[in-house]
C-alpha cells in the first residue's frame, strides 16, 4: 500500500501554505485597523470563510484523486455532496462535527485576539489548530473516499494493514492483519492514524 497517503500529504501542504498566508494576511488587516474588536470579528469571520472554501476546494480534488488511485474502484468518484455530508457528520475519531469546529476555531481565534495583549501570538495558535484540523481531515477524506471506491466496485471486506513503523500505537497493532466486512470497521483509534484498508477479494 506505498503511496496510499502521498497525494494526502501534498494536500495538506498545500492546505497549510495557504493557510499561513490567510492568517497571515488577516493579522496585518486586523493590524491596520488597530485591532478594534468589531474589525477583529470581521476579519476573523472573512479569514475562515477563505479557509474553509480552501479545504473544502483541495478536500474534493483528494477524494477524486484518491478514488482513482484505490484499486479497484467503481465509476463514481465522490462529488461534492459526498464531501459535504462527510464533513456534516459527526465524526468518532475527532469526536466533532467538522463544520461546527471550524466555527468553533473561528471563535476561539477572535476572542484570544480580542481579549490578549499578545495579538500575533493568538493567530499563531489559530493557525497551529487550524493545521491541525486540516491533517486530520485530510487523512479522513483519504481513508473515506478509499472505501468508497471499494464498496463501488463491490469489495465486501478489507484488512487493515499498519504502517509498520515504531509510531504504531498497541490498538492498531492488535488489528494488524485482521479481517473486517466494509460496512463494520473499527473506528481509528486516533487521529492522524495512518492504517490502511486492503481490499479482500
Amino acid at each position: 500500500m506505498s503511496g496510499y497517503y502521498d497525494i494526502t500529504d501534498k494536500a495538506i501542504d498545500l492546505l497549510n501554505g495557504r493557510a499561513v498566508k490567510r492568517f497571515e494576511d488577516a493579522k496585518d488587516k486586523a493590524a491596520q485597523m488597530g485591532f478594534d474588536e468589531l474589525n477583529v470579528l470581521e476579519v476573523t469571520q472573512t479569514m475562515y470563510d477563505q479557509l474553509r472554501k480552501d479545504n473544502q476546494d483541495v478536500f474534493l480534488e483528494l477524494a477524486q484523486e484518491r478514488y482513482q488511485e484505490a484499486e479497484p474502484h467503481g465509476e463514481e468518484p465522490p462529488d461534492l455532496a459526498w464531501l459535504l455530508a462527510l464533513l456534516a457528520a459527526y465524526n468518532a475519531v475527532t469526536k466533532v462535527i467538522y463544520d461546527n469546529d471550524v466555527d468553533r476555531k473561528r471563535q476561539y481565534t477572535a476572542e484570544g485576539i480580542n481579549s490578549s495583549t499578545a495579538k500575533v501570538t493568538e493567530f499563531r495558535r489559530g493557525l497551529h489548530y487550524w493545521a491541525d484540523l486540516t491533517a486530520t481531515y485530510g487523512d479522513i477524506v483519504t481513508d473515506e473516499s478509499t472505501l468508497k471506491a471499494y464498496r463501488d466496485a463491490g469489495v465486501k471486506k478489507v484488512r487493515w494493514v499498519t504502517a509498520g513503523d515504531e509510531k504504531v500505537c498497541a490498538t492498531c497493532r492488535e488489528r494488524n492483519g485482521k479481517i473486517y466486512s466494509i460496512n463494520s470497521i473499527p473506528t481509528k483509534p486516533h487521529r492522524r492514524c495512518r492504517c490502511v484498508f486492503e481490499p479482500v477479494r
